[in-house]
């Protein structure tokens, strides 16, 4: 009888020691996270279109002590390893602030217009997050930076026009927008692009300060997209033009040395809005086409008959026997041919 007392004490007190054990565990581990630095809020918000831009720590499984900042390093790439990975032509920059989720209008607005977003500026998975690192945010804010810096000519941003939107600790806000307008930048120009029409532009800003016979100016970032100037707008999308090519040394219709063309531009719409008939084209040399569009179209004759007439408008160039504009030009017929094509507008 005393020894079974004498076991049961010793099952009492080794149970009794266990549990002690159990909770000075909990206790320590309680004062090891409240003594842990909380995350310092750079107050740029770059979770806007991408969730995972909201967790700057590395993630999961319902551990917290996963989530322990002073077991993870930014080891990301620094800003002039950025500025050494970014590339980007002119004119075809769009960055975006609040406009839905997963990039889908900026990306189809890029797909229309041949445009590229920052990722597509980088190598392949340059941009993306790494969750054994911490920083994320910051790195965000570095090749955003670097995109911006790359940018030269006219770039293109999407931003929310309800007028109420608050973008005011977005990366676009604190880093984009000033380095684009920063002195010495290679960018010229900012069109904001209305994310529920694309139509629907407007110049948010201009170095220079010149204006556009097809855009109104906007200076509320987050305001709607104004019509454009009364008599200069156009129906963008795919427009069309038609071209008369007269044959040289023809005594009624042409009697020079050299082609001449009469031209007309359609937009979308089918409307007229640009011609330049009775234009001599010497052998390649441009005929320029003014018209209600925002650049000039560009219409090249070459050597003989049989040769392809050549076009350009803004970042593309055709010629008559090219099948993705759609050309169509028939054989010469009373000392001239007529011919069709179409192009992104």
């Amino acid at each position: 009888m005393h020894l079974l007392r004498r076991r049961a004490g010793k099952i009492l007190s080794r149970s009794s020691c266990l549990l002690a054990t159990f909770l000075l565990m909990g206790i320590l581990h309680s004062n090891i996270a409240s003594a842990l630095p909380a995350p310092q809020d750079d107050g740029i918000d770059t979770s806007i279109d991408d969730p995972e831009w909201n967790d700057d720590t590395a993630g999961g499984g319902g551990d917290p002590f996963s989530l322990d900042p002073s077991t993870l390093e930014d080891k990301y790439p620094d800003l002039d390893e950025c500025r050494s990975k970014c590339s980007v032509a002119a004119d075809v920059s769009l960055f975006y602030s609040k406009v839905g989720p997963h990039e889908e209008k900026p990306q189809d607005f890029a797909d229309k217009e041949g445009l590229k977003l920052v990722r597509d500026t980088y190598p392949s998975g340059f941009t993306d997050k790494n969750d054994q690192y911490s920083g994320y945010k910051k790195f965000a804010t570095r090749f955003s930076q670097a995109f911006a810096e790359k940018t030269a000519g006219t770039a293109y941003v999407m931003l929310p026009t309800d007028g109420t939107t608050d973008i005011g600790k977005s990366v676009w806000r604190k880093t984009e927008r000033g380095t684009l307008e920063a002195t010495g930048g290679k960018c010229n120009r900012i069109v904001k692009v209305d994310p529920d029409d694309f139509s629907k532009k407007c110049i948010l800003w201009d170095r220079s300060g010149t204006t556009d016979p097809n855009m109104s100016e906007c200076n509320d970032e987050i305001g709607p997209v104004p019509d454009p100037p009364s008599g200069s707008a156009y129906a963008s999308g795919w427009c069309g033009v038609h071209v008369t090519q007269y044959q040289k040394n023809e005594p009624k219709s042409n009697p020079t040395g050299d082609y001449k063309f009469d031209i007309t531009i359609k937009d979308d719409s089918g409307a007229t809005i640009g011609t330049n008939y009775g234009a001599v084209a010497q052998n390649g040399v441009g005929v320029d086409v003014t018209s209600k569009l925002p650049w000039v179209l560009v219409v090249t004759a070459q050597r003989v008959d049989d040769d392809a007439v050549l076009f350009s408008y803004s970042d593309q160039s055709w010629g008559s026997n090219d099948q993705e504009h759609h050309c169509n030009f028939g054989g010469y017929e009373d000392g001239n041919r007529d011919g069709d094509c179409g192009f992104n507008c």
